[in-house]
């Protein structure tokens, strides 16, 4: 049978080198089964390792689910070998029943290590949903957030099974609608906070009492806060809708907010987390770096006077296509129409790509790689909305 294997040897000897070792096999294969089957890391766990003797590979290490394995043993036995399957798929039965966690902080910060000095990849709201897939022995927690982001933090997560998960699902709940807020003991401003809060978080709600709603957290802290900084969500999330006026008003209302690498609140934000809070809080999910937010909607022509170009459609920055090496997008901004767009550099500010304009931004002009519509992208695009998503629906 014609395998990689025979290729390489055959190429090796015709040119006069030494064939591969098996050692530069398996991992020439195992490079193209991750290119393949998972090639972004961000959102995937492919850590496999293998070990080669004759057309025998014994495969170890780490894999996101059990779907992720069944598509690996046929990829590679389509190349003709024989597997021998020591993987271990996610979540870590270690972790018994708990595999479903909610963020009990106001911000919870992820890296991309389990340790402090790691860099802060991504960040998830008060009430957001997690997958547990393992924990180290200092208490980190790898976890995956509803945009499919992968990550390691020790913030406060309360761990859940299952059906402990469904039940906090369905119960009722309020969004944080300010910028931000104080869960206190009693309704008096000057009572002793129980947490902080930023626009976005969710909250069980207790019992709805005049001007203020009393609202239990994740891990079981009870508190009183304002109605004038909360919505019901059910309601909220029925009326959520990313028009171009909507996105404008939200984006603006983070005007000064300071860049924070890896920030998606409105405690800080870097570029793609301004983007991705401005959709999520008009009931869209978008990816969470800028380079997978240009993955989906829908492409816009880019022309010379951008008369293309509608409110709320996103910009992408970054280095163009030059000596076969592809396009790397490394910035996004929300276009406000024609050339004008806000987005996170430095802070939250407003820019022009046209040189007449005060607010003129020359890296931007010509940096500029592409435009993606957005609102009212078609089915195929990839975007999804929260009310898609299970947990913020309610278990059904």
């Amino acid at each position: 049978m014609f395998t990689v294997r025979t290729l390489l040897v055959g190429v090796a000897l015709l040119i006069g080198c030494a064939p591969p070792d098996n050692n530069t096999m398996t991992a020439d294969l195992l490079k193209e089964a991750r290119k393949s089957l998972a090639p972004d890391k961000r959102t995937a766990v492919f850590d496999v390792q293998g070990e080669l003797s004759g057309k025998t590979l014994t495969l170890r290490g780490e894999l996101q689910n059990a779907e992720l394995r069944q598509q690996l043993l046929r990829y590679i036995a389509d190349k003709g070998y024989t597997v021998v399957d020591s993987l271990k798929v996610l979540p870590d039965p270690a972790l018994g029943a708990s595999t479903m966690g909610i963020i009990s902080v106001s911000v919870a910060n992820i890296r991309t290590k389990p340790e402090y000095a790691a860099e802060m990849s991504t960040q998830a709201l008060l009430g957001t949903p997690v997958r547990i897939l393992k924990a180290d022995r200092g208490g980190w927690l790898f976890v995956q957030t509803p945009d499919e982001y992968l990550g390691w933090t020790d913030d406060n997560i309360v761990r859940m099974a299952h059906d402990e998960y469904q039940v906090w699902a369905a119960r009722p709940k309020v969004i944080v609608t300010t910028e931000y807020g104080t869960v206190r003991t009693t309704g008096s401003p000057s009572a002793e906070a129980v947490s902080d809060v930023v626009v976005g978080d969710l909250l069980a709600v207790e019992k709805d009492a005049g001007s203020v709603y009393h609202v239990l957290l994740p891990d079981g802290r009870t508190g009183v806060l304002p109605k004038n900084s909360a919505e019901p969500f059910g309601p909220w999330l029925a009326r959520a809708e990313d028009t171009p006026e909507k996105i404008l008003a939200t984006a603006k209302r983070f005007m000064g907010i300071p860049y924070l690498w890896g920030g998606t609140s409105a405690k800080g934000l870097d570029c793609s987390g301004f983007t991705k809070t401005v959709y999520y809080l008009n009931g869209v999910v978008l990816p969470r770096d800028a380079s997978q937010q240009a993955l989906v909607g829908d492409s816009v022509e880019v022309t010379e006077d951008f008369s293309h170009v509608r409110p709320g459609d996103l910009l992408f920055f970054g280095a163009k296509a030059r000596d076969q090496r592809p396009a790397r997008v490394t910035h996004v901004a929300i276009s406000l129409g024609g050339m004008r767009f806000i987005h996170a550099s430095s802070y939250v500010r407003i820019n022009s790509l046209d040189s007449s304009d005060p607010d003129f931004a020359s890296a931007r002009k010509s940096s500029l790689l592409g435009i993606k519509r957005i609102i009212g992208a078609s089915e195929r695009s990839g975007v999804r909305r929260l009310a898609e998503i299970p947990y913020y629906r309610g278990i059904e």
